[in-house]
């Protein structure tokens, strides 16, 4: 054990790309080099150092550092400002600057830097290992792919986030070699992406029940079809909905935790398949989240561990003593029609605090004790949860499972003119939130039918980090955004300027130390130096 930590300690200097907040990667010298990767166990280490640096990216290595939330709700119609400060205010108007601590993709580098070392390294172990420490060829098959795929999902996060991008394959292990890349167009940052996950697809086993916590079959289809759906602010990249399909039907035919295979009928014909049976039921969907490694529904899900990396403490969406920079949107909560109040939808009060009883972050979705009720009139408040299991709880955040496909999947076949299968892959996931299904009447155009599946997403998936993605992936930012930003405006004494019509403020600017620490890099327009 002490022999993991240490040489996990070691890679995490070994490829901290995120100093200086750019993509450089430390490093290293010959002699220190020959000390990695001489047996499985240190392959193990670095796979657990690979995972541990995205988790702590996306959750946090400190208190509402949850870049999964920044980057993937806090810009949409789910969050809004809760502390006045520049963070949560430029985020809240819409007035993002390059100094925001969330524009800077160096922890994503430093993610990209472990998975380039362990692809370049781990077919080397057995030239040094002895024989019964050696790695197999299906485990190393299989962190290779893992890899591969670890790579694919942190430049798809920057594509999404940032645009162009440095693209990094290879480990930085020559000091001679300059590490001041520029940025490449996000049409190659993209066919990067689909490469890494085609390899990663090629590299996995077949048919294998997947572990939750890990990258597997199931989940490198979801991430291939995902971003195959992509669109980027400028059309310079569209969707691709006959790839995408494809790659949805590669997530349904792959295992859940479970060993149930995900839509078996679903591979059949495009369209085809899909039942409520493929779904976590009404009275399990808390189980999405609190036990996901049990649930027929999960795919690939982040393992926030309290007992070792302390409280998750996410900014609006965990529970915490301290108040958050930001939170639940108020719109939420108000009015007789919100989704808290209209009392119809189970997600509702399973997702946030039904009392609105203090000033807090205010999301439960992913706490509850064991034996948490589903009935709507018995549901526990936030103070009531952390009076029954305290605030150090572990926290799962699903990257994707099979809800968030079986939604985006219908979105692709309403884009490709199969409105009726579109609606009914809506309403299996509608009608498992008690919700009346939609009929063919009521969505009669494309427009109607891809409205219907956002708010259903915005539901489904409320802080899982989708939100704001849907909005740009659709190009419906200012439908959804200009009139809570304008009332946002009002309420400051503002200039209602509303969203405004610049697309290029779907990105965000680069962070001023990631500039300075690379000259080769353009900051994105229309943002400043």
């Amino acid at each position: 054990m002490k022999k993991l930590l240490a040489i996990a300690s070691l890679l995490f200097f070994i490829v901290l790309g995120g100093c200086k907040k750019m993509v450089d990667e430390v490093p290293l010298s010959d002699g220190t080099l020959d000390l990695f990767f001489r047996n499985r166990f240190d392959a193990d280490a670095a796979m657990a150092g690979m995972y541990g640096a995205f988790q702590t990216t996306m959750i946090g290595e400190s208190q509402f550092n949850n870049r999964i939330t920044y980057w993937g709700d806090a810009r949409a119609d789910n969050m809004m400002n809760n502390i006045q400060n520049n963070i949560s205010n430029e985020i809240h108007f819409n007035s993002l600057t390059p100094s925001n601590t969330y524009a800077d993709w160096g922890p994503l580098y430093t993610i990209i830097g472990r998975a380039n070392l362990n692809i370049a390294k781990f077919p080397e172990i057995n030239n040094y290992a002895k024989v019964a420490e050696r790695i197999s060829d299906a485990t190393l098959n299989s962190y290779l792919a893992q890899c591969h795929a670890m790579r694919a999902m942190c430049y798809f996060y920057i594509l999404r986030v940032w645009g162009d991008a440095p693209i990094w394959t290879t480990p930085y292990l020559n000091v001679s070699e300059n590490p001041a890349r520029p940025r490449a167009p996000k049409t190659e940052v993209r066919a990067q992406i689909i490469a890494d996950l085609e390899k990663a697809y090629a590299l996995t086993a077949k048919g294998a029940t997947s572990n939750a916590w890990y990258i597997g079959e199931g989940a490198i289809a979801a991430m291939l079809a995902d971003v195959y759906m992509w669109r980027s602010h400028d059309d310079a990249i569209m969707p691709d909905y006959a790839n995408a399909i494809t790659w949805f039907k590669n997530v349904f035919k792959a295992k859940g935790p479970t060993g149930r295979v995900y839509n078996a009928s679903g591979t059949v014909a495009t369209g085809s398949g899909g039942a409520a049976a493929d779904l976590a039921s009404t009275a399990d969907w808390k189980l999405i989240f609190t036990n996901p490694a049990a649930n027929l529904e999960s795919i690939w899900v982040i393992h926030w561990d309290v007992a070792a990396n302390g409280c998750p403490c996410m900014m609006g969406v965990s529970t915490t003593v301290n108040l958050s920079s930001m939170r639940t949107d108020r719109v939420l909560y108000t009015g007789a029609a919100s989704w808290l109040r209209a009392g119809l939808d189970t997600r509702a009060k399973q997702s946030i605090d039904s009392s609105k009883s203090d000033n807090f972050d205010r999301v439960l979705k992913w706490y509850g004790p064991s034996g948490y009720t589903n009935a709507r009139s018995t549901y526990m408040t936030r103070s009531q949860a952390d009076a029954a299991v305290g605030i150090n709880k572990p926290v799962y955040i699903p990257v994707y499972r099979i809800s968030d496909v079986f939604l985006l999947y219908a979105e692709a076949l309403n884009k490709t003119g199969d409105r009726a299968n579109a609606l009914r892959y809506l309403n299996l996931v509608r009608q498992r939130a008690t919700l009346a299904p939609y009929t063919a009447a009521q969505l009669t155009t494309e427009d109607q039918m891809e409205d219907a599946l956002l708010a259903e997403r915005r539901s489904e998936l409320f802080a899982e980090g989708k939100r704001w993605f849907d909005l740009v992936r659709t190009h419906k930012v200012a439908q959804y955004m200009d009139q809570m930003l304008r009332e946002r405006q009002l309420a400051a004494g503002s200039a209602q300027t509303g969203w405004g019509t610049d697309k290029r403020r779907y990105l965000w600017p680069l962070h001023r130390n990631v500039l300075n620490a690379n000259p080769s890099l353009v900051q994105n327009p229309p943002y400043s130096e």
